[in-house]
């Protein structure tokens, strides 16, 4: 049975977070938020919740909503069996959503697969007001991985800006970087309603090494359109919620935000000895797979660690373990194996001598071993670790 060294790998990552002179960044996914556990009461017994759900446990909040809605209750059934028919999943709701825009393109007067324009345009508007309801939620306390990533980002005096890249909607990254005075830019300018400048996005190289790149790939919920243009606000604006593009037909003013950030992707992993770690993420989009692929496979200088939750056998994890097979500087980190320069093997059990990682990155009971990266909460200890030693030697 081939097999991977964790401690090799384990210093891999560990050298390029630490260095400051590298392009470094992060892709987070719908599955960070899941390591940020809240208490709340359920009859009176305390149950522990993931603070914001992933996209399976939206969609099943968002069609529970919708069945016991009398308005779109019928329309709901109609579209989701209309996906199922055609061989797609229908319990992912980016999928659904994407689909009712498809439709919605080619709807006109008429109806098509038994739905007007205006029933589309109805659910499309309930699903993204119940998405906003869900994903709304603050970071309960100042001890989370997304405060120790954004510590880490101002940990040292770097040559190069981190990106982080995220598909998620909430506004938790941005909570964790203003709460620990991390400056960043996400491409809008201005305060009470701040416009897009993609002007602005794409000389981002002009501005300080300190700031961090911040791009939502699928938009945010401070996202708005006014008056033709896309803003970000925290005011109440009438007309949709820019969240989740679904690649389809838009008119030029909303599609060019999305545009932008898949550009920054993919110029981010164009630059020589690039490093991009992915947490949280399934690699489930089609298209964000496409633009990884394609860079790495233009950049051979260029490399990703994907840190997985759970076993990487999982089926959910097939699109992603096609990709890892058919790249070698794509390196998918599971929780009891690794797919490494396109070879798959489990972790060698033995314990880890002469390196000083926090608790549970790496467990063994030198008959099996575990590297537990997939959990962002794993992460964020490594980041506080490196952080501690990277700004005493900063200081000194």
């Amino acid at each position: 049975m081939q097999t991977h060294d964790p401690a090799r790998q384990i210093s891999f990552i560990q050298q390029a977070l630490s260095q400051n002179r590298k392009p470094v960044g992060f892709f987070i996914g719908a599955g960070c938020p899941l390591s940020v556990r809240v208490e709340t009461q359920v009859d009176g017994k305390a149950v522990n919740n993931a603070l914001i759900p992933d996209v399976s446990g939206l969609t099943t909040i968002i069609a529970e909503q919708m069945t016991k809605d009398p308005v779109l209750a019928d329309s709901w059934l109609l579209l989701t069996n209309a996906v199922k028919d055609d061989g797609q999943d229908n319990e992912n709701i980016e999928l659904l959503l994407s689909r009712i825009r498809q439709l919605h393109g080619v709807a006109g007067r008429g109806k098509v697969r038994d739905l007007s324009a205006d029933e589309l345009i109805t659910l499309d508007e309930k699903i993204c007001s119940v998405i906003s309801d869900q994903v709304n939620r603050e970071l309960p306390t100042r001890n989370t991985a997304y405060h120790d990533l954004a510590v880490w980002t101002r940990s040292v005096n770097r040559a190069q800006p981190v990106h982080l890249f995220t598909t998620n909607y909430d506004l938790l990254l941005e909570q964790a970087m203003e709460e620990s005075s991390a400056p960043y830019f996400d491409g809008f300018i201005g305060s009470r309603r701040a416009f897009f400048d993609l002007g602005a996005v794409e000389d981002e190289g002009l501005l300080p090494a300190r700031w961090t790149r911040l791009w939502k790939v699928h938009g945010s919920l401070n996202w708005r359109l006014d008056k033709g243009s896309v803003v970000r606000t925290t005011d109440k604006l009438g007309g949709s919620y820019l969240i989740y593009p679904s690649h389809l037909k838009y008119d030029q003013s909303r599609k060019m935000p999305y545009l932008a950030m898949l550009d920054r992707l993919k110029s981010f992993l164009l630059k020589p000895s690039a490093v991009l770690f992915i947490c949280g993420y399934s690699f489930a989009d089609d298209h964000i797979n496409d633009v990884i692929m394609r860079s790495l496979e233009t950049n051979a200088t260029a490399h990703v660690f994907a840190f997985m939750h759970g076993e990487l056998g999982d089926d959910k994890y097939a699109k992603a373990r096609e990709c890892a097979f058919a790249t070698p500087n794509l390196s998918m980190i599971g929780f009891d194996s690794a797919i490494v320069g396109r070879i798959s093997g489990v972790w060698r059990p033995e314990p880890i001598e002469g390196m000083v990682l926090p608790q549970n990155v790496f467990v063994t009971d030198n008959t099996t071993a575990s590297v537990k990266l997939g959990d962002f909460a794993v992460v964020g200890s490594l980041l506080r670790s490196l952080a501690g030693t990277q700004e005493q030697t900063d200081d000194a």
